[in-house]
C-alpha cells in the first residue's frame, strides 16, 4: 500500500477531492479536500464502500455502473455526459463531476476518482439559461426588428424582422451575410462599424438608413448596434426601428414651416404693396383734391373785395384753411406710415434719418443716429424689412421703455448689415421677451428670418434694452 499512500500524499493539496478505491469499491485513501467536500473525517471514510458518497436512491445503480466499469476499465474524463450527485455526511446532496482513472499495482487494480463540486457552475448555467430564455421571449415579442449576427453572418432574427423585410420565413434571412440587406450607399459605414465595434460602455448614435421594401415602397430605419453573447460566444445585435412615420411627419412639419414662411413673405409683400397703393391714392387723389380746395379758397378770398362780405366770411375761410392744412398734414403722416416715400425715392439711409427725426419731434426723446454717408445698396424687400424693424423698435421704446434717449447705429461690414437700437429705459425682462403675446418682437424676428437674418433682444434692468439686427445682404446687381 506504499504506492497508494504515495498517490494520496501527492493529491493532498489538489483543489478537487480525490478518492481511491479498490476493485470491490472500498475506499482505501482520500485527500484533505475529499473530507472537506463530503464533511467526513478521513478515518470515517476509509474501509467503507464508495457508495457512502452516493445518495441512497442511486446506490444500487452506482454498484452496477461500478461493476461494468471494472470489466471495461479506461480513463473517463469529467463531465462525460452523466448527471451525478454526491452525498454529504449530513445527507445533503450536491451535483458533482467525476473523472476515473485505473491504476494497476502489485497489490491489484485501484481506481482514482477525482470529484469536483459543480454547484456553482450549474447555478450559473441555470441562470444563464433562464436569462437567455427571458431574452428570447423579449426578443420574440418585440415589435422592433432584432438581428443577431456572428462575424457578419446572420444567425438569428425575430418575427418583426421577417415582417420588416417582407420575407416569407426566417430561413430566407438566417445564414445570409448582413451586408446583403444593406443599401449600397451605406455599405462603407456599416462595414466600418462591423470592423470597429463599440468598446464596452461606449455609446454610439443610431444610424439612419433609407431603403426600399420588396414592393418598392421607401422606408426609413434607425439601426442601433451592440455586442452580446450568443451561446457563450461574442456576437453582434442590431435593433432596427422603423421610423418611417416619424421621418415623414418631420418632413411634413419642415415643409409646413417652409410654406408658412413663404406665406408670411407673400403676406408681407402684399401688405407693403397694398400700403404703397393706398399711399399713392391718398397722395394723388385726396392730396390733389385738398390742394385744389385750398387754391379755390385762396381765389375766393381774393375775390371778396367788399368789406361787409369779407368780414362776414373771413373767419370761416380762415377756419376752413386751417382745417385743410391739418388734413394735409395728417394725410402726409398716414402716407408716411403706410409707405415712406423717401424709402423708395432716396433709399434706406434717408428714410431712417427722416423717421428718427419725426420720432424725436413727436416723443421728445433724444435720438443719436450713426450711419454711412453714402446710401446702402440694398434691394427693395430687404430695405423695407430693415426700415420696419427700426420703426417697430422705436414704437416699442415710446410705448414701454420709459427712456429719454435712443442710440441708432446702422452699418454694413463684409456683406452683412448691422442695425442696433439702444435705449436707456427700464430694460426688457426675459419674461417679456419670450411672452407669447409679444407679437412685435415675433414680427421683427420673422422679417429678419425670411432673409436669413436674426434679431436679438437684450435687456438690463434699469439700464435699457438693445435690439440688434444682423442681416446678410447679397452683392448689388
Amino acid at each position: 500500500m506504499i504506492l497508494m499512500d504515495h498517490i494520496t500524499s501527492l493529491c493532498e493539496f489538489l483543489p478537487d477531492a480525490v478518492v481511491l478505491t479498490d476493485g470491490q469499491g472500498v475506499i482505501t485513501g482520500v485527500n484533505r479536500r475529499a473530507g472537506e467536500l463530503f464533511r467526513y473525517d478521513r478515518q470515517e471514510m476509509l474501509g467503507r464502500e464508495v457508495e457512502l458518497l452516493v445518495p441512497e436512491y442511486a446506490r444500487e445503480a452506482h454498484r452496477e455502473h461500478r461493476s461494468l466499469y471494472n470489466r471495461h476499465r479506461d480513463v473517463r474524463s469529467m463531465g462525460a455526459g452523466l448527471k451525478l450527485m454526491g452525498r454529504r455526511k449530513d445527507g445533503s446532496r450536491f451535483p458533482v463531476d467525476v473523472s476515473l482513472s485505473p491504476v494497476v499495482t502489485s497489490a491489484g487494480t485501484f481506481i482514482i476518482s477525482v470529484i469536483r463540486d459543480t454547484t456553482e457552475r450549474i447555478t450559473l448555467e441555470e441562470a444563464m439559461r433562464e436569462s437567455e430564455e427571458r431574452y428570447r421571449s423579449l426578443v420574440e415579442l418585440s415589435p422592433e426588428a432584432i438581428v443577431v449576427h456572428a462575424m457578419g453572418r446572420i444567425i438569428y432574427v425575430n418575427d418583426a424582422t421577417v415582417r420588416l423585410f417582407m420575407a416569407n420565413s426566417r430561413e430566407e434571412i438566417i445564414g445570409k451575410a448582413l451586408l446583403d440587406f444593406v443599401p449600397h450607399e451605406y455599405l462603407g459605414a456599416v462595414r466600418y462599424r462591423l470592423e470597429h465595434p463599440a468598446a464596452p460602455g461606449e455609446e454610439r448614435a443610431p444610424m439612419l438608413i433609407r431603403s426600399r421594401r420588396r414592393d418598392g415602397e421607401e422606408f426609413f430605419l434607425e439601426a442601433l448596434a451592440s455586442v452580446v453573447t450568443n451561446s457563450g460566444a461574442p456576437a453582434g445585435q442590431i435593433i432596427l426601428r422603423d421610423i418611417t412615420d416619424r421621418v415623414r411627419t418631420e418632413q411634413e412639419l419642415t415643409s409646413s414651416r417652409e410654406q408658412l414662411r413663404e406665406l408670411s413673405t407673400y403676406l408681407q409683400s402684399a401688405r407693403e404693396a397694398e400700403r404703397t397703393s393706398i399711399a399713392r391714392e391718398l397722395h394723388d387723389e385726396l392730396g390733389g383734391a385738398l390742394t385744389a380746395l385750398k387754391m379755390d379758397l385762396a381765389m375766393f378770398e381774393d375775390a371778396l373785395q367788399a368789406d361787409d362780405i369779407r368780414k362776414a366770411i373771413a373767419g370761416r375761410v380762415d377756419s376752413m384753411s386751417a382745417l385743410i392744412d391739418g388734413t394735409v398734414k395728417t394725410m402726409r403722416r398716414i402716407i408716411t406710415e403706410l409707405r415712406p416715400v423717401l424709402l423708395d425715392s432716396l433709399g434706406l439711409n434717408a428714410a431712417i434719418g427722416w423717421h428718427t427725426e419725426e420720432f424725436q419731434n413727436r416723443t421728445g426723446l433724444v435720438c443719436d443716429v450713426r450711419m454711412p454717408i453714402e446710401d446702402i445698396a440694398i434691394d427693395r424687400e430687404r430695405s423695407t424689412a430693415v426700415f420696419r424693424i427700426c420703426q417697430e423698435t422705436l414704437t416699442n421704446v415710446a410705448r414701454h421703455a420709459g427712456a429719454t434717449r435712443v442710440d441708432i447705429d446702422l452699418r454694413v461690414d463684409r456683406g452683412t448689415l448691422f442695425l442696433t437700437v439702444r435705449d436707456n429705459g427700464r430694460g426688457i425682462s426675459p419674461e417679456q421677451e419670450t411672452h407669447s403675446k409679444s407679437f412685435g418682437l415675433l414680427g421683427m424676428r420673422e422679417r429678419a428670418l425670411i432673409f436669413g437674418g436674426e434679431v436679438t433682444v437684450r435687456g438690463t434692468p434699469g439700464q435699457g434694452t438693445t435690439v440688434a439686427l444682423t442681416l446678410p445682404i447679397p452683392d448689388p446687381p
